[in-house]
């Protein structure tokens, strides 16, 4: 049931997987643990349900475009895809893509103008990758404006600033995701003339890129700390950031490939949340 290639589940599933569960519900959890942390304490009922329906919805309408968008590529590379397979159509995902779009972002309008504007970085980030972006190297601009639109909206929603020094250490962090993501469809890639990291580069110097990209992270965690007078977080961000990078040094090629991008989403989200539990003493900057 839980393996998206398997046929049982029926449209039931295909329709859940779809809104790509995983990554949505993910990305959703750590804008309202984020938001937690930096207010010190559990956010208030209607933070959190605010939070979830700009975010979740914006998740769910990127990844029913990202499939529509990929449905040609998928009946030749990845035919267990709810559209390949016939229990989606085209019209429905656009039709979710666009109802999920406007209940994010007009809940994002109902809190403030800020949240609004941080929604349409965020969206906008995932809609321009889905929509041909991801071919390009400027894919990784996509990823890394995604990622710094969860930190400000989970600023934004706690009252503190410091985005500025996450800034980097997104960057870093998107590269990083963005080549995990891409490896295990770079032979698919490489036949549709899609230009990724891996595709460049092959395998086993993608992985090497991984590796090095998240140690320069956790270089950079802890070289601030002190001098920026950040918390405790950021020793265990660079921390949690080096064991990642040993992991993906040593890890076989075959599991990288499999396994690393869900990995290190994991690593880069509880990282997050150390990184951030270190910057109310640096509001101001």
């Amino acid at each position: 049931m839980l393996d998206e290639r398997h046929r049982r589940g029926g449209r039931p599933k295909s329709w859940l997987f779809l809104t790509h569960p995983g990554p949505s519900l993910l990305v959703t959890a750590v804008a309202v643990a984020a938001t937690g942390v930096l207010e010190r304490h559990v956010p208030a009922a209607a933070t959190v349900a605010s939070l979830v329906l700009v975010v979740l919805p914006a998740q769910f309408a990127i990844g029913a475009l990202n499939d529509w968008a990929d449905a040609d590529t998928d009946r030749a590379h990845k035919p267990f895809k709810p559209l390949p397979r016939g229990m989606v159509s085209p019209r429905l995902a656009m039709a979710v893509a666009v109802v999920a779009l406007a209940l994010s972002l007009a809940t994002a309008a109902h809190w403030s103008a800020r949240f609004l504007l941080i929604d349409v970085l965020g969206a906008g980030a995932g809609i321009a990758y889905d929509l041909g972006l991801k071919r390009t190297p400027l894919s990784f601009l996509c990823w890394w404006g995604g990622f710094e639109a969860m930190v400000l909206l989970a600023m934004a929603a706690a009252g503190v600033g410091g985005a500025l020094v996450t800034l980097p250490l997104s960057g870093l962090l998107a590269l990083a995701l963005l080549v995990s993501n891409a490896l295990p469809d770079a032979a698919g890639d490489q036949l549709t003339a899609t230009t990724t990291v891996p595709v460049l580069l092959g395998g086993a110097i993608s992985r090497r890129v991984i590796a090095a990209t998240v140690v320069v992270a956790a270089v950079y965690a802890g070289a601030v700390a002190v001098p920026l007078r950040l918390g405790a977080g950021a020793a265990v961000t660079a921390l949690i950031l080096a064991g990642a990078a040993s992991l993906f040094a040593t890890l076989p090629l075959r599991a990288v490939s499999r396994a690393g991008f869900p990995l290190l989403a994991l690593l880069t989200a509880a990282a997050a949340i150390s990184w951030l539990a270190a910057l109310p003493g640096s509001a101001a900057l």
